[in-house]
Formats: structure tokens, sequence, C-alpha cells
């Protein structure tokens, strides 16, 4: 199965390390750069109260303030850091991949610059130019599990399946039992159309305390490619509505009785 499996219409094949922190704090090679150099000439002062209470505030708000801030003061890195991680995070993809590519050419070792531009490009599909700056945040961070992961769904989205398996046994090395992990690998083998080895991956998932939904609907996922629809819809129910899951396992029972169907997902690659 390929990475196409990532168009059907309901919540799977989630990129689960994707939503965490861009980077474990440890990595912006550059973030104690002088912010009084980055503002235009006559500029206000940089207020560092506002910049530390604006994370409280909703996710607009915060990408509001940042990109106030990346205008006002173009060269301070931790503007550009905090407006394209907002972005990223407020589901601007697009605009974060291009405002952390704008500050790279100005700061292009940044660690926490590179993790948002590779994050986003996965999240746009465009998991070849993710590669490159993910590795370097990993080569700077050989603690970052979650840079690993995110190296390992690039990889799947590739169909460089093995690959992308050694990823994530590092980061696992590192985090053991993690269930975003563990629910990145198990969808890995879903990708490649193996949802029997997908099942006791994306078991090991669920059981683990804080194991995101996406987990359980994998889990449900591989269970459903296996011809099991009923324990398949009754995982579904755990987080969806009775109707959101009855229609998911009916799409998968049509994507299985119909090969043409079956075949343009990419079945046995």
């Amino acid at each position: 199965m390929s990475r196409k499996l990532a168009a059907l219409p309901f919540a799977l094949i989630a990129v689960s390390s994707l939503a965490a922190c861009a980077t474990t704090g440890e990595g912006s090679s550059q973030t104690a750069a002088s912010a009084a150099t980055g503002a235009l000439p006559g500029a206000r002062p940089i207020d560092r109260r506002a910049r530390e209470q604006v994370s409280r505030e909703d996710a607009l708000t915060q990408m509001a303030f940042w990109a106030g801030e990346y205008q006002t003061f173009p060269n301070d890195i931790e503007a550009a850091q905090r407006f394209s991680e907002a972005l990223r995070k407020g589901g601007r993809t697009d605009r974060a991949a291009q405002i952390a590519a704008e500050a790279l050419s100005r700061f292009p070792e940044d660690r926490q610059l590179l993790t948002t531009f590779g994050y986003s490009q996965i999240t746009l599909g465009r998991p070849q130019q993710a590669l490159r700056p993910l590795a370097l945040v990993a080569a700077g961070e050989p603690d970052n599990w979650r840079i690993r992961s995110a190296l390992g769904a690039a990889l799947d989205q590739l169909g460089r399946f093995d690959e992308a398996r050694r990823a994530y046994t590092e980061a696992l090395a590192l985090q053991p039992n993690n269930p975003r992990i563990l629910t990145n690998l198990g969808v890995s083998h879903l990708m490649a159309g193996e949802p029997a080895d997908a099942e006791p991956i994306l078991r090991q998932a669920v059981q683990q305390p804080g194991a995101p939904a996406e987990a359980r609907q994998n889990l449900a996922i591989s269970l459903a490619l296996q011809g099991r629809f009923d324990e398949a819809e009754q995982i579904e129910r755990v987080d969806l509505s009775p109707a959101q899951a009855a229609q998911n396992i009916q799409y998968l029972r049509g994507l299985l009785s119909d090969p043409r169907r079956w075949n343009d997902m990419g079945r046995g690659r």
C-alpha cells in the first residue's frame, strides 16, 4: 500500500510526532543572537514582557502578534522562529515553510527553523525537501526522538519503508514504548500494504498511557484491511460518533471489494 493511503477521508495515517513542539529546546544554535540588531531603522524596542505573555493566548492571537514582530524585526531570529512555528501550529503550513525558508537564508544553521521547515514540508507532502533539514537537526541533537520520528515519516512518504523503520527504531531507543512513535511505525506498515504487521505495533501503541487518537484510528484501519470490520468499528467508536465510525468502515469495505480502487491505493507495493 503506497502513501496514497493518506488520502482516505478520515483521521488516519497521522504523523503523531508533528503535533509536538518543534524542538527539544536545546537546538537553536543562534537563538542567543542579539535581537537588538534585528529592528528596522526607527523601530520601537522589543517588548520582552509581551513576547512572554503571548504564549498564553490562542493560536490566532499568537500568529497575529508574531507577524507584527517579524515585520518590525525581520532580522530577529526569535521573531522568525516564533512566527514560523505559530503559523505551522495554526494550520498555515505553506506560509510557515515560506517564513522559515526566508529566515534560514539569514540563519542557515538554526535548528528550530530547520525543524519547522522540515515539519512543514512533510505536512505539505514534500518529503524530499524535508530530509536534509531534519537530518541536520538530528545530527546536532542526538537525543531528539521527535526529529527521528519525523524523518521516518518523510521516508515513508517517499516509499523508503526500510529506512523509515530504522529511523523509528532509533526514536524508540530514545523513548521506549512512546505511543506516537509506535503509531508512526504501525502506519509505516499500513502504507507498505502490511496491515497484519501493523496490528500488533498499533495495539502496543494503544495500550500506552496517553496514546493519541491516531493510534486507535490506525489500529481500526489495520483490522478493517484484514476484513475484521465489526472489531474495527468498535475501536473507531472510541473517538468518533457511531455514524462517522460506520461511514469510515463502509469506505474501507468498498475499498476492499473493488479491485480497481484497491489497486489505485498501491496494494502490495
